[in-house]
C-alpha cells in the first residue's frame, strides 16, 4: 500500500530514525533555565508562537490542535498566558542582548485571533525580548475572506501571511476535510492585498487521498492547481505532500484501505511537474518545496533545524542550537504552568555537535538546495571535510554524489535536478519521524518523564 507515513520512504525512513534518535526528558526548572539560556550572546534569534485553536480539525493534520466553538473564552485565557510566558523568557534571557530577526505564528489557526490579540503579543515581545512590531502568521481562507477581519489584523502588525489554500479544486478540498472553498481562497488573497499585506505565500497540497471507490488526486489535477495558483498576486507558492501521521484523524481510514493515496510513482511525477511549471510562471525555486517571485520566503524550517529558535505556546518546539525542547501539548496544563510562573516545557535534551552538523546539512542541502562551505565554517569553526570526518551520515552524502543527486564545486555542494526526489524523501522522512513523532507522543500525556524519538 502506498502511504506517505513514517515508514513510507524505505531507506530514507531508516536513515532518519538512526540519525535523529533521541531521548527527551522532563527535568527541573534550574536545568531548563540553563538549557534555554544556552543561546550565544548577541545571536540572531527567531521566535515561533503556537496557537492551537481550530474551528474544525482537518483529516490529516499532524499538529497540536484544540477545537473550539463560538465560545472562545479559552482563547483569551491562552493569550494572557502567552504574554506571561514571553515575560518569563524576557527575564531569563535579558543579559544575552539577543537580536530577534523573525517572529512567526503557526497552529492551529492563528488567523482566528483578533487584531487586539496580535497587538498585545507584539507589545509584550517588544517589551521583554526587544522584538519588532510586526509578525508573520499562518492563515485560513475561511477567516481571511472577511474583509474587516483582514484589515484588523494588518492594522495590528500582521505583515506576512502564509495562506492555507491547499487546492483551488472544491472536490479536493472536501477530501482534505477543509471548511473553505475556492471562492473563499480567492477572496482571502484579494483582501490581503487590498489591506496592504507586505508578503503573501500560499500553501498548496498534493498526494491527496480519496475514498477507495474514487480515483485519488491525479497528476492532471495537480497541474491544474499549479496553473491556477500561479495566476494570483502572491509572492511565494509552497507545495507540500499529504503526510499520513499516526495521530491524524484520517490515519486509520488510510490504513484500513477505506481511503487510498496516489502511488509513489505519482509522487515523483508531481514533484518534477512542480519543478517545471512554477519556474515557467516566474516563480524561482528557493527551497525544494518553495517557489518565489522575488527570492522572499516564508521562513520556518531553517530555524527549526538549525536554531536558534524560541518556541512559545502550547505544543511549541524550540531549539537554541544546543538545547531542544517541547512545551506541554495540553492547553489547560500550559495555562496552569504559566500561572505557577514556570516554563511550560514538558521535555528537553541537549544536542551534540555531530547531530547539529547533520541537521545543518539536511537543512541547507536537502531543503534550501545548496550547502555553502563558507557558511558552514562560520557556523562550526571548521572546514566541512574536517568537521564531518567520522560522521556516518556522510557516507550517504558520498553515495548521493556518486549517483548524481548532488554536485560538488569550489563553493559548496548543491542539489541536482536528479536529486530532487531523493531530497523530498529525506526531508519528509525527517518531518514524520522527528517533529511529528514529538507531537504525537506529547499529545498522549501532558508531562511524561521520558519520550524516545522516533
Amino acid at each position: 500500500m502506498n502511504i506517505l507515513d513514517r515508514e513510507g520512504f524505505g531507506l530514507w525512513s531508516i536513515v532518519a530514525k538512526n540519525a535523529f534518535k533521541s531521548i527527551f526528558k522532563r527535568v527541573n526548572y534550574e536545568e531548563l533555565s540553563k538549557g534555554v539560556s544556552s543561546i550565544p550572546p548577541e545571536e540572531e534569534v527567531a521566535i515561533y508562537i503556537h496557537i492551537p485553536f481550530c474551528r474544525g480539525i482537518c483529516l490529516y493534520c499532524p499538529y497540536v490542535r484544540y477545537p473550539i466553538g463560538k465560545d472562545d473564552k479559552i482563547v483569551s485565557k491562552y493569550i494572557d498566558s502567552l504574554i506571561d510566558e514571553i515575560r518569563l523568557y524576557g527575564e531569563l534571557l535579558k543579559d544575552l542582548n539577543l537580536k530577534i530577526v523573525d517572529v512567526h505564528m503557526g497552529g492551529g489557526t492563528p488567523s482566528i485571533l483578533h487584531g487586539e490579540d496580535f497587538r498585545r503579543i507584539l507589545d509584550a515581545l517588544s517589551e521583554y525580548l526587544g522584538a519588532g512590531n510586526s509578525i508573520a502568521i499562518e492563515g485560513n481562507p475561511e477567516d481571511l475572506s472577511n474583509e474587516d477581519h483582514v484589515y484588523d489584523l494588518v492594522d495590528n502588525g500582521v505583515d506576512e501571511v502564509s495562506l492555507g489554500v491547499q487546492s483551488f479544486n472544491d472536490k479536493v478540498l472536501k477530501r482534505l476535510g477543509r471548511r473553505h472553498d475556492k471562492d473563499k481562497s480567492i477572496k482571502a488573497i484579494e483582501n490581503l492585498r487590498d489591506a496592504g499585506i507586505k508578503y503573501l505565500n500560499i500553501d498548496m497540497m498534493y498526494m491527496i487521498p480519496s475514498r477507495n471507490d474514487e480515483t485519488p488526486q491525479t497528476v492532471e489535477e495537480w497541474s491544474e492547481d499549479l496553473d491556477e495558483a500561479s495566476r494570483y498576486d502572491v509572492d511565494e507558492i509552497t507545495c507540500y505532500p499529504t503526510l499520513i501521521t499516526n495521530h491524524s484523524i484520517g490515519y486509520n481510514l488510510v490504513k484500513k484501505g477505506r481511503i487510498i493515496q496516489p502511488s509513489k510513482k505519482v509522487f515523483k511525477e508531481m514533484i518534477y511537474l512542480t519543478e517545471d511549471i512554477l519556474p515557467s510562471k516566474g516563480f524561482k525555486p528557493v527551497e525544494i518545496y518553495g517557489y518565489s517571485k522575488e527570492g522572499w520566503k516564508y521562513v520556518t524550517v531553517n530555524y527549526e533545524m538549525e536554531g536558534p529558535l524560541i518556541g512559545l505556546g502550547c505544543g511549541a518546539m524550540g531549539f537554541t542550537g544546543r538545547f531542544e525542547y517541547i512545551n506541554t501539548c495540553s492547553v489547560s496544563d500550559y495555562i496552569n504552568s504559566i500561572k505557577e510562573n514556570r516554563l511550560p516545557i514538558a521535555g528537553s535534551r541537549y544536542v551534540d555537535v555531530k547531530e547539529r552538523i547533520i541537521r545543518y546539512i539536511n537543512s541547507r542541502l536537502f531543503v534550501c538546495r545548496k550547502l555553502n562551505y563558507k557558511d558552514f565554517k562560520d557556523k562550526f569553526k571548521e572546514d566541512f571535510d574536517k568537521a564531518t570526518k567520522g560522521i556516518g551520515f556522510i557516507k550517504f552524502i558520498k553515495f548521493l554524489r556518486f549517483v548524481g543527486s548532488i554536485k560538488y564545486d569550489s563553493s559548496g555542494i548543491r542539489l541536482t535536478r536528479r536529486g530532487l526526489f531523493t531530497a523530498h524523501q529525506i526531508c519528509w522522512s525527517f518531518v514524520l519521524n522527528v517533529p511529528c513523532r514529538m507531537s504525537e507522543e506529547y499529545m498522549k500525556e501532558a508531562w511524561p518523564d521520558k519520550v524516545i524519538i522516533p
